[in-house]
């Protein structure tokens, strides 16, 4: 008699806690939800990718004037597409420190379900190649990432400018030739057709940076800018914050890439393709400034 009612008393004590570790598991344990805490929930591929720290950062390009363009008394390997050089006033602007890299690139393509670019094979990329620049998107691409980062794409000014400085120079880094130490770039006898390129992470190559210490803007990959391409566009002699042709059918890219010869990763050279052009050889950096708000 005595042991029942030790257990009668002992239900009756109990009662209310168990009922609230009841509650508290339907709350926060249900295994049949498939809304499970996120602690419990790994993450999945894209999603781990995508929360990786990545280098950012704009650096501000002051007003003034630069000599856009090339003289080629001074630049043989120039092109009359280049010509005449001439001095070009723009508004200060910002520009990306670093090319948009896979990572960056995959919150775009998460958030808006934009697909994904074609040398994205594994789940959707290998960490290894997570701060590479992204390869493979088109010019239209570029651009509605740009937009969707609450930037655009540089002018072609402004690209040249954050590449060169004020003083014409042939290189970011001055008027010496591209080395294995400042760009990723081909040189002689080393020019790689692999499956995936062999690029390098965006914030490689601290000694080839340009004046305002813009990385990679020779060699790596070539970079899609705003402006349609017309070859006699500098015949025109527009010096204040030129932007490009009204209409065309190609859209410039600038500063070479990693399987193309050292000239072509002039700050002045000029290349150009369709806005649906995708290639391997062509990646994007991001600017902005006053005018675009």
């Amino acid at each position: 008699m005595k042991s029942r009612w030790s257990v009668a008393v002992l239900i009756y004590c109990l009662a209310p806690l168990a009922s609230t570790f009841i509650a508290w598991g339907l709350a926060h344990a249900d295994h049949e939800s498939s809304k499970r805490p996120p602690l419990w929930t790994p993450l999945d591929g894209a999603e781990r990718l995508a929360a990786m720290d990545t280098p950012a950062g704009m650096v501000p390009v002051r007003a003034g004037w630069f000599l856009m363009g090339s003289d080629p008394q001074l630049d043989r390997a120039s092109g009359p597409q280049e010509f005449p050089q001439h001095p070009v006033y723009l508004d200060p602007f910002e520009i990306d420190i670093y090319e948009i890299s896979n990572v960056d690139y995959l919150r775009f393509v998460l958030a808006t379900g934009t697909d994904w670019p074609k040398f994205w094979r594994e789940s959707p990329f290998p960490d290894k190649t997570a701060l590479h620049p992204v390869i493979n998107v088109s010019w239209n691409e570029a651009d509605a990432y740009c937009r969707w980062a609450g930037k655009r794409l540089p002018t072609e000014a402004e690209w040249e400018k954050a590449a060169r400085g004020e003083d014409g120079r042939i290189f970011p880094w001055g008027n010496e030739p591209a080395g294995w130490l400042k760009s990723n770039i081909a040189h002689a006898g080393s020019k790689r057709g692999f499956k995936y390129p062999p690029l390098a992470d965006v914030m490689r190559y601290d000694k080839g940076v340009s004046p305002y210490g813009v990385y990679q803007m020779a060699g790596n990959v070539s970079e899609w800018v705003s402006d349609w391409f017309d070859p006699e566009y500098y015949q025109r002699n527009l010096s204040d914050n030129p932007m490009g042709p009204a209409t065309g059918e190609l859209k410039v890219f600038r500063g070479g890439s990693w399987n193309e010869d050292p000239e072509v990763a002039r700050s002045a050279g000029r290349n150009a393709g369709a806005p649906d052009h995708r290639s391997y050889l062509i990646g994007f950096r991001c600017a902005q400034s006053e005018r675009d708000s």
